[in-house]
């Protein structure tokens, strides 16, 4: 689903920068979303360009004439996890590994990493635009990169769209590569689009769409590949296995770096096979994520089919079932799309698009049922599991209600709104991890009372423990810091002082923010030189309040700045009609004094 439904990530999700080219004479800024204007001012540059730093820790722009430097916009944190944009609205975070003592959060062009006892984020991978293998993770870009995993060693695994890569750990060698710690490899696939083979080295061979990954008890790495349906011509998902040593695993014979098909066939698009072998069985085109259970177990979501599906490691009894070793079987879902079935088998229930699914310590499949806006639980074991009854083999709903929204925080998880959950997981403390992709958020659902991330909680509530659920963040923090929408539009007044027109992607990201020249008041404000400020709208879409407080207005696509001779500031704002379509609003003004 989040490549080929309605979670798609676009390529474009780095949150975009202001940037300044040096050269002599008076100050001037400029956007860069494809051009620069030259010019020098006392605006903010980035410390590892070469400016030296402040005592605060921003950075003064004394670069050579013609040099780029950027002066604001960044990915935000390192910060509480709740004050931090987690991506573009509405599609991101889409993926999540616990390990460690940390959640580990995919959100297609970064990976960040938060403390389950504090909620402090940092940023992992994908701060910068840096190419190719064998570089520092921190300054590569990352493309959808949304599910992860984390090996034994520590190492972080990315199934980042066209490829897996690695970030290693420590420096050693994974995955047959010599690796440095911190910095980032591909283990498969070629960068391109492609039906790949089978029993082939991994990093030769072409990945479509790669959705899901896991690490089995072997370390080998197991990605969920998806398949595509367009213009006549159509191939099934997959699941694959790169071999992290030579042996047998799931009914086939390996060799170490090799990539195997174990599950579903591009000859098939449809949904069938259960109770035979996996690799006759079919999956669909639009695959979720995969998992290994502690029985080493595949644990699939089968999206496009509506199913959670299990390939058996071994004989034996799963989720209620009797399985083959090596064969397939459908645990949730009945391959129908809607809603129903709460409290009765698990395999009679309507699922639809499940984009996720994971296995709790008790044994039950935790389900993201993305397009029902709820997280549902196929019960392996009777009990109380987030503080709804169970009895084995039966599925019920532990969060959403089922409207799409953001609602319910600290309130009973099965009260609140979703929006399109993408990812679950279960951290160390049996706590329910949610990607709630729509409302850019990462939500906790309480197994236990007690303290988790930085703040108390109750059994059976849902808690927010990562995202402002906006596309920006940083406001009256450091310029390198915060994070912008969309700039459209820059200004300099006879100060120095830099007005950024961050006109945004969705509807929360309308506002003019200001980056002072040197500290003193601005338009009302206390400011600092370095830091950014929102000088006006209040971050989500309309057409409201003149004659009233500037940063209490709403803004509709603020685009072009001018400000005047007395330092009052015009703002062309682009707006829309009632109806969706876009129209030119009237240039507003904001007084200075």
């Amino acid at each position: 689903m989040r490549h080929g439904g309605f979670a798609e990530p676009g390529r474009a999700w780095r949150g975009l920068r202001a940037r300044v080219a040096g050269a002599r004479g008076a100050a001037a800024a400029a956007l860069v979303l494809a051009t620069l204007a030259a010019g020098t001012g006392p605006a903010a540059a980035q410390p590892q360009a070469g400016p030296a730093a402040r005592p605060d820790g921003t950075a003064r722009l004394d670069a050579p004439p013609g040099t780029i430097s950027t002066v604001a916009g960044g990915v935000g944190g390192p910060a509480r996890a709740g004050s931090v944009s987690l991506g573009q609205w509405p599609r991101t975070p889409c993926g999540l590994a616990p390990a460690g003592g940390s959640v580990y959060l995919g959100t297609g062009n970064t990976v960040r990493k938060v403390s389950q006892r504090s909620d402090w984020l940092t940023t992992v991978a994908g701060a910068a635009d840096g190419k190719g293998d064998g570089v520092p993770a921190i300054s590569s870009a990352l493309d959808r990169a949304c599910a992860l995993a984390v090996d034994r060693a520590g190492n972080i695994v990315l199934a980042e769209y066209q490829n897996v890569r690695v970030i290693a750990a420590r420096t050693g060698a994974f995955y047959g590569q010599a690796m440095t710690a911190g910095n980032i490899y591909t283990v498969a696939g070629e960068s391109t689009h492609g039906l790949g083979g089978s029993g082939v080295p991994a990093t030769q061979t072409k990945l479509w769409d790669a959705m899901g990954v896991a690490v089995d008890a072997h370390g080998n790495l197991v990605i969920a590949d998806g398949g595509f349906s367009a213009f006549r011509t159509a191939a099934g998902a997959e699941i694959r296995v790169v071999a992290a040593v030579a042996g047998m695993f799931y009914h086939r014979k390996m060799v170490a770096g090799d990539i195997y098909t174990v599950a579903g066939s591009r000859k098939g698009t449809g949904y069938g096979g259960d109770g035979g072998p996996a690799g006759q069985g079919q999956l669909g085109t639009q695959i979720g994520e995969v998992r290994v259970d502690p029985a080493g177990n595949l644990v699939i979501a089968d999206t496009g089919d509506n199913a959670v599906r299990v390939v058996a490691a071994r004989t034996g009894t799963f989720y209620g079932h009797a399985m083959t070793s090596g064969d397939i079987y459908t645990v949730a879902g009945d391959g129908t799309a809607g809603f129903s079935g709460d409290g009765g088998p698990a395999t009679s229930a309507e699922l639809n698009a499940p984009a996720s699914a994971a296995v709790d310590g008790a044994g039950n499949v935790v389900i993201a049922d993305s397009n029902n806006h709820r997280v549902r639980v196929a019960a392996g074991t009777a009990g109380t599991f987030y503080g709804v009854p169970m009895t084995a083999g039966n599925i019920y709903t532990v969060a959403g209600d089922g409207t799409f929204g953001f609602s319910g925080d600290r309130g009973p998880a099965t009260s609140a709104e979703l929006e399109n959950p993408q990812s679950v997981a279960v951290d160390g403390a049996g706590n329910l991890l949610i990607a709630d992709s729509f409302t850019a958020r990462v939500r906790a659902v309480a197994a236990h009372a007690g303290s988790y991330y930085g703040r108390p909680m109750t059994a059976a509530d849902i808690y927010t423990v990562a995202g402002n659920g906006k596309v920006t963040s940083g406001d009256r923090g450091p310029a390198l810091a915060a994070e912008l929408g969309a700039p459209a539009g820059t200004a300099v007044d006879s100060g120095g002082n830099t007005f950024v027109a961050d006109g945004g992607t969705g509807p929360q990201a309308s506002r003019v923010q200001l980056l002072p020249a040197s500290p003193g008041m601005f338009f009302g404000q206390a400011m600092t030189a370095g830091n950014v400020y929102t000088v006006a709208g209040t971050g989500k879409t309309g057409f409201t309040g003149d004659g009233g407080p500037a940063t209490s207005a709403e803004l509709s696509g603020a685009t072009g700045l001018a400000a005047d001779a007395a330092g009052n500031l015009v703002i062309s704002d682009w707006g829309t009609t009632g109806s969706g379509s876009w129209r030119p609003r009237p240039a507003r003004s904001m007084a200075a004094r």
